[in-house]
């Protein structure tokens, strides 16, 4: 049985069949808000000229939807941007700093183009395989980076944990960028793991500019932090520096092409209406007490988030099983990885719980082997509690994850 599950055949078609899986489930039955930020598609439909080939889908497909799926505000602004990735439909655009995740949606469609130009009905259609795409690419490197550094059942129980995540069966089903954020986190581990195996120039080079690339799908600079705390860990200071300086070229090059190609004044949606990355700036004109306040809240606020995005088993797992992370390094990885997530939170002023759960390449296979340090235990009694563990808990963690949690709190904060 063993044998038959190490071959990387039957357990990527397994994994993907899974997230197939999940992706219908989250249609019929979807985790989404009922509040302005959350739209039934009736409501989107006025806003986009209907076409024939929408009139099909919504003929089709749309009432195999479940009457409870919604919308994300979000996620108007992302078709029109995939359907006209131009100039003008950036200027009044608030994702002008993450581009990434529209080009791939209009890269995407290119074939159609050839043909004709695609409605905003099969745009949509496009975003959701798109979505697929990346989220079965992540699913394989991380099933096969966890198989590489822990062992064949880490690989598979946390591949199956994320498939089914609270996050996945929240966002699989959105055209967001969500799952572009996922494909990306897992890709910088599997190339910081490469890198490190056989260190050279050239890879150096290659990963930074990918890793810079992926930040314009979102500014998840918790990436960024944790390779220079490995750097500074290491004492690899040039290489730390060169990463720094190389993985911000692709963001000048989209800034240079923004404000002289097209001649838009660069901006940041989220640092003009949210203060993202300024308020601490602002903060040094505040009362002392408004300070104090502020930084006491920084460490509930963080804790908070993380259990919530994990909806706690996984964390309490992974606080028992950390030590048993096979490699000297684990320290530094897995406390590095939450300083990092930490840090990113802090300078943007808010703990978003979709931001949190990206700590999952730490925090699902150190989880699974708390589960193990647990199995063992029961399994000295009688040997068939040692499965019957597993069992309960992976099912347990599966069901919780995988209800409509906007009913419970907003799941997208």
């Amino acid at each position: 049985m063993q044998n038959l599950f190490q071959k990387k055949r039957l357990a990527f078609s397994v994994l993907i069949l899974l997230l197939l899986f999940q992706l219908v489930f989250s249609f019929l039955f979807p985790s989404v808000g009922f509040n302005d930020n959350w739209q039934p598609i009736s409501t989107y439909l006025p806003k986009f000229a209907i076409e024939n080939s929408d009139n099909f889908i919504l003929g089709k497909i749309y009432p195999l939807i479940s009457s409870q799926y919604r919308l994300n505000s979000d996620i108007g602004h992302y078709l029109e941007l995939g359907r006209n990735f131009s100039a003008e439909y950036f200027k009044t655009s608030p994702f002008l700093e993450r581009p990434l995740y529209p080009f791939s949606i209009f890269l995407f469609s290119l074939p159609l183009r050839l043909f004709v130009e695609p409605s905003y009905g099969v745009i949509f259609i496009l975003a959701i395989l798109l979505n697929f795409i990346l989220a079965s690419l992540a699913v394989i490197l991380f099933f096969s980076l966890l198989k590489g550094l822990f062992s064949l059942k880490v690989a598979w129980l946390s591949s199956i944990l994320l498939i089914f995540s609270p996050f996945m069966h929240s966002f699989l089903s959105q055209p967001l960028a969500e799952m572009l954020m996922v494909f990306g986190v897992v890709l910088s581990a599997w190339l910081i793991y490469n890198y490190v195996k056989k260190p050279s120039v050239p890879k150096l080079i290659t990963f930074s500019l990918i890793i810079g690339a992926l930040m314009l799908g979102k500014m998840f600079f918790a990436t960024s932090f944790f390779i220079l705390l490995l750097a500074i860990s290491a004492k690899r200071y040039k290489e730390g520096a060169a990463f720094l300086l190389v993985h911000l070229i692709p963001f000048a090059l989209w800034y240079l092409w923004v404000t002289n190609a097209w001649g838009i004044p660069y901006y940041s949606h989220g640092v003009q209406h949210y203060s993202m990355g300024t308020w601490m700036f602002e903060m040094v004109r505040w009362p002392w007490h408004e300070i104090y306040l502020a930084l006491l809240n920084v460490v509930p606020s963080f804790t908070k988030a993380l259990v919530f995005s994990f909806l706690l088993v996984p964390v309490v797992f992974s606080i028992f099983g950390f030590q048993k992370i096979p490699f000297k390094s684990k320290n530094t990885i897995y406390f590095g990885s939450i300083f990092s997530v930490f840090g990113l939170g802090f300078l943007i002023g808010f703990y978003y719980l979709r931001h949190v759960f990206l700590l999952f390449p730490i925090i699902y296979p150190t989880a699974v082997l708390g589960m193990e340090r647990a199995a063992d235990f029961f399994g000295r009694h009688r040997r068939w509690y040692a499965p019957l563990f597993y069992a309960i808990v992976i099912i347990l963690i599966i069901l919780i994850s995988n209800i409509n949690l906007y009913q419970i709190f907003d799941y997208n904060g």
